[in-house]
């Protein structure tokens, strides 16, 4: 739960006008926790509170760091770079970075949760033998059960529509009791993928290869172990690109379907 030190807080109530349950009130002008009311560690009152009075038990409610303003021109630079996106599927041999992945998902940790849950958690795999076993089961699988058949057709064809030629794959899981987890789970890759192309990493949304790490057991024992009633939400291909250069940005034959009431 947050903590208020009296001694600094000066009574504005910034705090309870940000808290989206109200779980301050105020007491001879001052905050405090209301009774019956659960936080649910958000921090908006300590990202609005001027003089840092709130804490979360024992630990710092806010980064030290200093807020930054957006620089001029921010707005047209991130739309440029979100309309200069891509989905790479070829790339080169070296692989990503671990420091950069794990950059690149330590921010995708302030991305938006329902109910601040965050229930999103990684499985990073660039070890080629072992993503040459999973390939192998993939495929098995698919002409076994009669599933997709493209994945075997373009795979003799020399096109792996599943990893693509990445050196790197990265699988999202979740509780499947987690409130919002499909949601929460495309916002924090969405998050992480438009850091990491803006740093030169090419990725590309796999849900072929998400769906069959949830159908093929094989496949699960080469992976470190889930815990029971959890899935896998989401995973994208990562690498470096090769062979892909984009000079323009295409148009979008569907656009925003906007009705206003």
């Amino acid at each position: 739960m947050i903590t208020i030190d009296k001694e600094k807080c000066t009574g504005c109530l910034t705090c309870l006008s940000v808290c989206p349950f109200t779980v301050l009130e105020e007491v001879d002008g001052k905050p405090q926790l209301a009774e019956g009311k659960c936080c649910m560690a958000c921090m908006h009152c300590a990202a609005a509170c001027a003089e840092k009075a709130i804490s979360f038990g024992e630990q710092e409610a806010i980064l030290q760091s200093a807020l930054t303003k957006m620089p001029e021109g921010f707005d047209k630079e991130l739309k440029g770079h979100i309309l200069r996106r891509r989905s790479y599927r070829h790339f080169s041999s070296e692989k990503v970075d671990r420091k950069l992945i794990e950059e690149a998902l330590e921010i995708a940790s302030w991305a938006p949760s329902a109910k601040n849950q965050h229930p999103t958690k990684w499985i990073i795999i660039d070890d080629s033998t072992t993503l040459e076993k999973i390939m192998g089961h993939i495929l098995k699988y698919a002409e076994e059960n009669n599933i997709s058949p493209e994945i075997i057709s373009e795979y003799a064809a020399g096109n792996n529509v599943v990893m693509g030629t990445a050196p790197t794959m990265l699988l999202a899981y979740a509780s499947d009791y987690a409130i919002s987890a499909e949601t929460d789970t495309a916002i924090a890759m969405t998050t992480a993928e438009l850091y990491l192309q803006s740093k030169g990493v090419g990725t590309c949304w796999a849900g072929y290869f998400k769906r069959m790490c949830n159908a093929v057991p094989e496949i699960k024992e080469l992976l470190p172990k889930i815990p029971r009633a959890h899935s896998f939400y989401g995973a994208f291909m990562m690498g470096y690109p090769k062979d892909e250069e984009y000079l323009h940005i295409p148009e979008r034959i569907k656009r925003a379907d906007i009705k206003w009431v």
